[in-house]
């Protein structure tokens, strides 16, 4: 289908450079080419929006399973961190990519946010299980 979509839009363009003038048909092949465009860019952004989702679900389980099992508790504050600090952002994004999923801008920019949130907590994770590993290297 995507493929199809852009042969058509090569060859709406290509028809396009040949007549300078935009009037009748070559107007209505512009605007059938801006609105394959736009069509791609937002399957574009779904697709993201759904993989980011998959990695925020994948990182809340990994705080939860982290924090259950107590696999922190050797190094200071690691737990109080992730309880109030990221559990509490990973609830607002939660509770905002449910209620804001309807309208395209807001995705993007929650895309952005969420995105950002999963690479401060594997950083942090990473960074913690680096500690633990450097503390037990010392004993």
């Amino acid at each position: 289908m995507t493929t199809l979509r852009r042969k058509i839009s090569d060859d709406i363009e290509m028809n396009h450079e040949l007549q300078p003038m935009l009037t009748g048909e070559a107007k209505d092949d512009q605007k059938r080419k801006q609105k394959m465009r736009l069509e791609d860019q937002d399957d574009f952004v779904r697709k993201g929006y759904f993989l980011c989702m998959v990695l925020f679900l994948a990182s809340g389980v990994a705080m939860v399973v982290a924090v259950t099992r107590g696999a922190y508790k050797d190094v200071v504050l690691a737990e109080t961190v992730m309880v109030s600090v990221l559990g509490t952002a990973y609830g607002v994004l939660f509770v905002v990519m449910i209620c804001c999923y309807g309208s395209g801008q807001l995705r993007i920019a929650i895309l952005l946010f969420v995105s950002t949130f999963v690479g401060i907590v594997g950083g942090f994770m990473i960074g913690v299980n680096l500690k633990m590993v450097v503390s037990h290297l010392k004993d």
